[in-house]
């Protein structure tokens, strides 16, 4: 599975969870951030429970950066336009027009599963700002590992290994 396509498919997803919750539409999701989706990538790739599936075979390149984990190849993407269906600016996301990609839901089922896990840990997780995802990463002490090395070594980012990840010992939603 291609992360690329696989987050594009998860944007749709974040885009339709963002709806449900966003009963009162006084922002559209149009309004979100890259840095909140960046957030959002790294929430929903890390397992839930203890030793729960999760996106981390695909979304394998976090790095630790001062405002949270940062998955570089979407970070990339974003960047480049590479997205198949949408760009993604500082402080706004736009479906990019005569473009409608049909997802197969059987092959991206773990992305579905993933958010669906990650609505039932905060549903309004999708609501948040980004300075408060921003919060919630810097919680978790695989970041705090990596982030603090970078900093001894005079370093603006280091990588975060995908077994500190799934063994943080500090898994925060909210």
């Amino acid at each position: 599975m291609s992360k690329i396509y696989a987050f594009d498919y998860m944007l749709s997803l974040f885009e339709n969870w963002y709806n449900e919750e966003n009963k009162e539409q006084n922002k559209g999701f149009e309004n979100c951030s890259k840095l909140s989706m960046l957030k959002l990538l790294f929430l929903t790739a890390v397992p839930k429970e203890e030793g729960a599936r999760d996106l981390l075979d695909i979304f394998d390149n976090f790095h630790a950066l001062p405002y949270g984990p940062v998955e570089s190849d979407i970070y990339n993407a974003i960047q480049d336009k590479k997205l198949p269906s949408y760009i993604i600016t500082e402080r706004s996301i736009t479906k990019k027009e005569n473009v409608t990609l049909l997802y197969n839901v059987d092959d991206y089922s773990l992305v579905k599963d993933a958010i669906d896990a990650l609505k039932m840990k905060n549903r309004h997780l999708i609501l948040l700002n980004a300075f408060d995802l921003v919060k919630i990463t810097h919680k978790w002490e695989s970041w705090k590992q990596s982030i603090n090395f970078a900093k001894l070594m005079d370093m603006s980012s280091y990588k975060m290994t995908v077994d500190s990840i799934r063994n943080d010992r500090n898994k925060y939603f909210e």
